[in-house]
């Protein structure tokens, strides 16, 4: 038995294609547990209907959340994915299989896939998001697994990541356990690029702030944007902080890229700037609480 493990809020619209994505697995054996987390529409309701078990996490905030729908099920293989993913059929087959190994945590495929006509957001998307590297000790919450004692022992998502991140603190806390991440590239999952500027902004926005905090509690490279504006406005730096080689790249679809990139990279400038500031005002307030 695995359970598939999704955290939603307002996601009724997107449940559809992910049960539907879930019915067409090869892998039977398997629970679909549903967190509505502080969800405004019928996410509990879709889910419910397609043979979800739902659960109610009230605080908003994704750690939490899916602390709250692995203790629903007794399940000892986990699967981690998003309502905005695509599992292929084999997905779950696949994962299961290296779980099954005696692999505590592995990382499956996330491909990323555009419309017929891709805009430069979907492009830049396509380019750099969810790219894998063998290296690095962590992987997304889009297509994770984890066996149930692993995740046990210890103590699962740690709660207080308030945007995003608690992932990569997972992976990390796990390495130090003594769970290695390895790869299990055969269970795919496939993730739409972004086609609006603004979720993709918004998404820069956290990744920074969020490396702040791992920054403090593991020492990953804090990522401080705002030492390094170059990129902003320098030929195409932009591009090239986030791996893509222009060179690659059309003329004019390279234009169109460049400005969304640069765009990225000053929310991720703002983000950076905003989690020092907002924890000194935490702890400033804090000292205030005690002296009072």
């Amino acid at each position: 038995m695995i359970a598939v493990v999704t955290t939603v809020r307002d996601g009724a619209g997107a449940l559809p294609a992910l049960a539907d994505a879930l019915e067409a697995q090869t892998h039977r054996d398997f629970e679909w547990v549903v967190i509505d987390n502080a969800s405004r529409d019928a996410t509990a309701e879709v889910a419910a209907a397609r043979g979800a078990t739902v659960v109610g996490e009230p605080q908003p905030g994704r750690a939490r959340a899916r602390n709250r729908g692995v203790a629903a099920t007794g399940a000892p293989l986990l699967a981690f994915t998003d309502a905005d993913c695509r599992p292929r059929p084999d997905w779950l087959e696949r994962l299961a299989a290296c779980l099954e190994r005696g692999e505590p945590l592995v990382a499956g495929r996330v491909v990323v896939t555009t419309s017929a006509a891709p805009n430069a957001i979907e492009h830049f998307e396509a380019l750099w998001r969810f790219r894998d590297d063998p290296q690095r000790g962590w992987a997304p919450t889009a297509n994770l697994g984890m066996r149930r004692d692993a995740f046990d022992a210890i103590g699962g998502f740690d709660a207080s990541y308030r945007h995003i991140g608690e992932d990569v603190d997972l992976c990390l806390r796990a390495a130090t356990a003594g769970f290695s991440l390895t790869r299990c590239p055969e269970a795919v999952v496939e993730h739409a690029a972004e086609t609006e500027r603004r979720p993709v902004l918004r998404r820069s926005f956290e990744q920074a702030y969020a490396l702040h905090d791992l920054n403090r509690k593991h020492g990953l490279q804090s990522g401080r944007y705002w030492r390094n504006p170059g990129p902003l406005v320098r030929g195409d730096w932009a591009l090239r902080r986030f791996g893509i080689d222009p060179a690659h790249l059309p003329a004019d679809q390279r234009r169109a890229v460049l400005r969304v990139a640069r765009s990225d990279y000053a929310a991720r400038i703002a983000g950076s700037l905003w989690a020092p500031l907002r924890q000194k005002g935490l702890t400033l307030l804090s000292h205030d609480r005690i002296s009072v």
